[in-house]
Formats: structure tokens, sequence, C-alpha cells
């Protein structure tokens, strides 16, 4: 994976970061989601680097990046992390940038694009609503489609001993329960997830993430909201129809001025699942066509 790719070990805000870059033109970070790594990129970022200069870090606590103290959740939150994401770019030459994001990268990079508005150009978000928005309009069946999202923010060590009893079995849980198609991923990348999911500083630092999102995000997206603060740029939604299957730029034009919203006929993870479809609507975003 990552053929031509330049892989870096890069230290940011005291966390040492794993990182991919290659290619050249306007910088775009690549932001991964739960469960994953950066290899979920795999198959779109080569395919963006004659146009960008494309960087996938593994978010913190995940992959092979170092995670922030397991007993600080600010530090989880996601304006800590993408503060993070914000200053390595700027380590790497970039003052601002193209930002795309999936799942709970998603979540990191709409933050971004709400905190520090000047950095980002255009903002593309893949599979994910507001961290409020999902709180608040979880009902009984939607709580049982995203089970994990109480389960993981349940108090240490709770989630921790319980997925930690055979952390590759709930990996492939969540990958079967997610994906459009059986084994629609490929053996590289999913290899890549079970290196880093059966780590217990991993399990931590992704349980942590999600004790964030149900108390600090969730605070910062409702205070956002009552400010009516918006995303400053351009936003493109892209979702996968068989994992979400009603449209989300409606609920986005609450939080952006400019949206515009595409489906693929995939499951949730549209970089893996539809790779060409997927690379050619982000290029089309980022190039202004």
């Amino acid at each position: 994976m990552f053929e031509g790719f330049d892989q870096h070990r890069i230290e940011v805000e005291g966390l040492g970061l794993s990182v991919r870059t290659a290619g050249s033109g306007p910088p775009l970070l690549l932001l991964h989601g739960f469960p994953e790594t950066s290899a979920a990129w795999h198959l779109v970022a080569p395919t963006l680097t004659g146009d960008f200069t494309v960087v996938a870090p593994d978010l913190p606590g995940y992959g092979a990046s170092d995670a922030p103290a397991p007993n600080d959740i600010d530090a989880h939150s996601k304006r800590r992390m993408a503060g993070c994401m914000m200053a390595l770019m700027q380590s790497l030459g970039h003052e601002d940038f193209f930002l795309a994001g999936h799942d709970r990268g998603g979540r990191v990079a709409y933050r971004l694009a709400l905190d520090h508005p000047q950095r980002v150009r255009k903002l593309a978000l893949l599979d994910v609503a507001t961290t409020l928005d999902t709180w608040e309009g979880m009902d009984w069946e939607q709580a049982l489609e995203t089970y994990h999202w109480p389960l993981l923010a349940q108090p240490y060590p709770v989630p921790e001993r319980l997925i930690g009893a055979d952390p590759i079995f709930y990996l492939h849980h969540l990958l079967d329960r997610w994906a459009g198609s059986p084994d629609c991923l490929a053996a590289a990348a999913v290899a890549d997830y079970e290196t880093a999911f059966a780590k217990p500083s991993v399990l931590r630092a992704m349980c942590n993430d999600y004790r964030a999102g149900a108390t600090i995000d969730r605070d910062h997206d409702a205070a956002d909201r009552a400010a009516g603060r918006k995303i400053a740029c351009p936003l493109l939604v892209l979702r996968g129809s068989r994992y979400i299957a009603s449209p989300l730029a409606d609920a986005w034009r609450l939080w952006a001025g400019e949206v515009r919203e595409e489906a693929f006929d995939c499951g949730h993870f549209l970089a893996e699942e539809n790779p060409d479809a997927c690379s050619a609507a982000l290029r089309r975003f980022f190039d202004g066509k």
C-alpha cells in the first residue's frame, strides 16, 4: 500500500505521529475514522498525488501514532485533535489546506474548520453528521444501530475489558456490520487495522475518543450552535447509501453556508468500497469543478 509515499514520524505537541506524505500541488489532509488507520485511504490517496500534496496521518491514539495521556479525556476531544492536526500541517509548511475526513476523522475535520476557519480552504466529510445531532437524534432504534457510541463511552475499564477479551473479533464485527458487502476491504488494510486494534493503548485511546464525544465534543457543538457559528468554507458531504440511507445535506446546512452532497452505492467505508467515485468526487470539489 501507498507506493511512492514517504513514511514519517513527526513530533507534534508532545505526540509522535505516524504520517504518510506524497504528491505535489496544494496540500490536502486526509483523516481516517474508527476503527481504522490512515490505511483507509490506500486506494484514494495515490490517485490524488498528481494534483495535491497529500498528507495522511494516523490520528492521535490510533494506528502507530502516540496517544494522549489516558486519564486526560480533554486531550482526546476533537478540538484538541484538530489543533494537533493543524500543528502537523504547519510543521510541514502548510498554513492552509484542503481537508477531508471520514467518520471520527470527519469530526476532527469539522471541528478544525469551525475553530480555525482561516486554515481550511474546502472541507469534505464522509459518512458523518455532527456529534451533537447524532446524540440528540438517538432514539431506541438509532441506539440499537449505533450501540457502540454509548458502549465505548462507558467509564474505564468496562469497554476496554470487554473488547480487550477478543479485540480482533470485535474489530471484524464492526467492519462486517458497516461494510456494504462481505470481504470488500483489502486484506493488507485489514491487517493494519488488526495490528493497531490489538494494542491496549489504542483501545484505551479509541474509548477515550468516544468518551470525549459523549461529553466535551457535544458541549463544544452545543456552544457553537447557540452562538450561531458556522463552517465558513464550502462543504462537500459524501455518504454510502447502504449505510446512511437518508440525505445529510439539510442537516449540514444548519452548520455551513455552502453544502453539496453525493451518495454512492456502498457501505460506510466509501474510500475503500468505492474508491474511484470517492476520488473523482474529491478531485472535482477541491479543483473547484
